[in-house]
């Protein structure tokens, strides 16, 4: 497999110089942003360099980068989806398109559908699932989303007549 794919599926590469880049940008971003040393970019750029270089020569430190990468990036994604959707029902131009109970509603519906679907890509929903009580606990939740989201339309409906 690593032969198909060359250099990007070399063990140098993904041990060595991803972690390495991956390190040195997010420490001379850090630097940079807060000018914790100053204006002077050299400088960050030698700390982020040092710092880079600290981490490949550690095994250990490398393992760990490695392990949390991956864990990143969901989180990356799953952030970047959420505010995606949020996005849509909340952007507001010249006037506010919805009320803030409703974005707030979308907000905590939003937020237990993207833990459920964590839960799925995960595998975490079969352990769930499995158990007795799970058939009611379902309905339960159900109920008090179905309530929850009532109350928010008559709160939305009474803000929008005052």
């Amino acid at each position: 497999m690593a032969s198909q794919l060359g250099l990007l599926g070399s063990v140098f590469f993904t041990n060595i110089i991803l972690p390495f880049l991956l390190i040195f940008t997010v420490v001379f971003a850090i630097l940079d942003k807060t000018r914790i040393l100053g204006e002077k970019r050299d400088v960050n750029a030698i700390i982020a360099l040092v710092f880079g270089l600290v981490v490949v020569g550690v095994p250990s430190a490398i393992g760990v980068v490695m392990n949390i990468i991956p864990v990143i990036a969901v989180i990356i994604v799953i952030l970047l989806a959420w505010l995606m959707t949020y996005g849509f029902i909340s952007y507001e131009k010249d006037k506010q398109l919805v009320s803030d109970a409703w974005k707030r509603t979308f907000q905590i519906v939003l937020g237990i559908t993207f833990l459920g679907t964590i839960a799925w890509a995960t595998g975490v929903y079969k352990i769930i699932i499995d158990k007795p009580w799970a058939a009611d606990v379902g309905q339960t939740l159900l109920l008090i989303g179905s309530i929850i989201a009532v109350i928010a339309i008559v709160i939305s409906g009474k803000q929008s007549k005052d």
